[in-house]
């Protein structure tokens, strides 16, 4: 009996192959260029193909640009104050971080976007970047471009600024000019 089981394992042991890889496939007919960076919002759109970075499409740069902003301005009783408008001037600094220039003059403020078509204002001092040097106010928001809004040359910026006297919301449409 202990001479059959160990034929039996060593009939095993020899009848069994070691498994190879085959060789790698390569079909020809998959040569549309995708991104491969995982930051980009097209991230592996495409895909299967040939990967190739050069058609990433950034956060930053969807943002980029000179607009026209529609302010809708909101106390905390949700009564409208004043509807407003200005320029916006956002300007791509690399891949995810954005300059924003019009909610003070030629103050600089800073926001990171990110691949879901949204960006926020930074947060550097409590509840927010201050609004304008040497003043007490704070601002802090978002900016989104919603899939229902169908164009790509406007997004939505809701914001708060916070001065020692009260809370006003900023709602409004950014158009592209």
């Amino acid at each position: 009996m202990k001479w059959t089981k160990l034929l039996w394992i060593v009939l095993f042991l020899v009848a069994c192959k070691r498994y190879k890889d085959p060789s790698p496939f390569t079909d020809s007919r998959i040569n549309t260029p995708y991104c491969n960076i995982p930051s980009a919002i097209n991230y592996n759109w495409n895909f299967p193909g040939v990967e190739d970075n050069s058609t990433c499409i950034y956060p930053a740069q969807i943002f980029g640009g000179t607009y026209f902003y529609r302010d809708t301005i909101i106390d905390s009783s949700g009564a409208v104050l004043n509807i407003d408008s200005f320029p916006l001037t956002l300007q791509a600094l690399d891949s995810s971080h954005l300059n924003i220039i019009g909610f003070c003059g030629t103050e600089i403020h800073t926001a990171k976007a990110n691949r879901y078509y949204t960006f926020t204002l930074d947060s550097l001092v409590g509840f927010g970047q201050s609004k304008c040097i040497g003043s007490a106010d704070t601002i802090s928001g978002k900016g989104y471009k919603p899939a229902g809004l169908g164009d790509t040359a406007s997004f939505l910026l809701n914001y708060i600024i916070q001065t020692p006297t009260g809370t006003t919301i900023h709602k409004g449409v950014a158009t592209k000019q």
